[in-house]
């Protein structure tokens, strides 16, 4: 990307890819300009501010592979996130990509009730910094992280590594590891849990199940293995197999082992406040009923788990107890593994330093043995 000069509008180049063959002209700006939305490209376009190998053309235009792009950008991006000056711990930064430990409450994009204060609006200020027109950038969200869950999330530059990157994670090629705090203690030294997973049996409630009645169950399977025992807890590393909504959370509870201060999952399918998911079928969303009680239930609602029950009063954490540790990708561009690592947030160390400072009395912490 080049400026002609400061008092002149920006210009950009683009060379077509193979995949984009017989696309509109404004579908292709489209995914290399993320901020500019189609009509606004599109107009541009139209006053012909775009170029094919040098020579100009209109909203008719089809590109094909290898031709050089140009657009000057007569108008600033209209669909850009508001850039916020957020703190946004960086792991791993190149041209093409930026790693970073998301911290627990924040979502990864505005959505719904939380319009501002995401982990896109803080990349967005970071990458306006790098480019020589605001909002040129846009930070691409290929994965996600519950909210209250911290940790490691790779986020793409550019159109070609958020492609390649989705399809990593669709191909379920990428390698994740979580560690998480789970209440009680697992008998296993290491395991598998294989529980389909679907939604509760209410279409505006966003929670997990793997009871019979769970709609659209999936296939699921975690791996795990102890970490650290303490009288009350376990230490646990998680890898997930597969990536359905909620899986970590989910499958430990449906175990009898929910995770320390998660606000919605208890022990053996029972959601929050004690009301068991397994609701009659005929059974109508009723003023005080399970159903109504589920029907705006979602992980991202603004709730904190002081609202839960089940945080110990007697620790630190007010969050669900859970951290994406680890993730290894094949680098979209330099096609080599990398594998990022995410240290733990302040509440979970502080955390597992109360319990072992807890079971520092005979007897009552044990270590997983390798």
């Amino acid at each position: 990307m080049a400026s002609e000069s400061p008092a002149q509008p920006h210009v950009c180049e683009f060379i077509v890819e193979s995949f984009f063959r017989g696309k509109r002209i404004e579908t292709f700006l489209g995914k290399h300009l993320r901020n500019w939305s189609p009509w606004r490209l599109q107009r541009m376009v139209q006053q012909g501010c775009a170029t094919a190998n040098d020579a100009p053309i209109g909203c008719d235009h089809r590109v094909q592979p290898g031709e050089r792009i140009r657009i000057r950008l007569l108008s600033p991006p209209d669909r850009a996130p508001v850039p916020e000056d957020l703190p946004v711990e960086i792991l791993y930064e190149d041209p093409w990509l930026v790693v970073v430990n998301k911290p627990p409450g924040q979502i990864a994009h505005p959505g719904g009730d939380f319009t501002g204060r995401t982990l896109i609006n803080g990349l967005q200020r970071h990458l306006d910094q790098q480019s020589p027109l605001s909002g040129m950038i846009r930070p691409g969200i290929v994965h996600r992280i519950d909210r209250q869950t911290s940790g490691v999330m790779v986020v793409p530059k550019d159109h070609l590594s958020h492609r390649k990157l989705t399809q990593q994670f669709e191909a379920r090629v990428v390698s994740k590891k979580y560690v998480a705090i789970v209440r009680g203690q697992l008998v296993e030294d290491r395991g598998a849990i294989e529980l389909p997973i679907g939604k509760v049996p209410n279409p505006t409630c966003t929670l997990m199940s793997c009871k019979p009645i769970a709609v659209g169950a999936r296939p699921a399977r975690t791996d795990f293995r102890v970490l650290e025992r303490f009288s009350e807890y376990t230490f646990v590393e998680a890898r997930p197999l597969t990536g359905r909504h909620h899986q970590i959370r989910i499958h430990f509870a449906e175990i009898g082992h929910a995770l320390l201060a998660d606000q919605f999952y208890d022990h053996f399918g029972i959601i929050k406040d004690g009301t068991p998911i397994e609701l009659p079928a005929d059974e109508g969303v009723l003023p005080g009923s399970a159903a109504a009680r589920l029907s705006n239930a979602s992980d991202d609602d603004g709730r904190d788990a002081e609202d839960s029950p089940f945080f110990d009063p007697a620790l630190p954490l007010r969050r669900h107890a859970l951290h994406a540790s680890e993730l290894t990708i094949e680098h979209p561009i330099m096609e080599l593994p990398m594998t990022f690592e995410a240290p733990l947030t302040t509440d979970l160390a502080e955390t597992l330093a109360c319990l072992r400072g807890e079971s520092e009395k005979p007897g009552t912490r044990t270590h997983s043995g390798e």
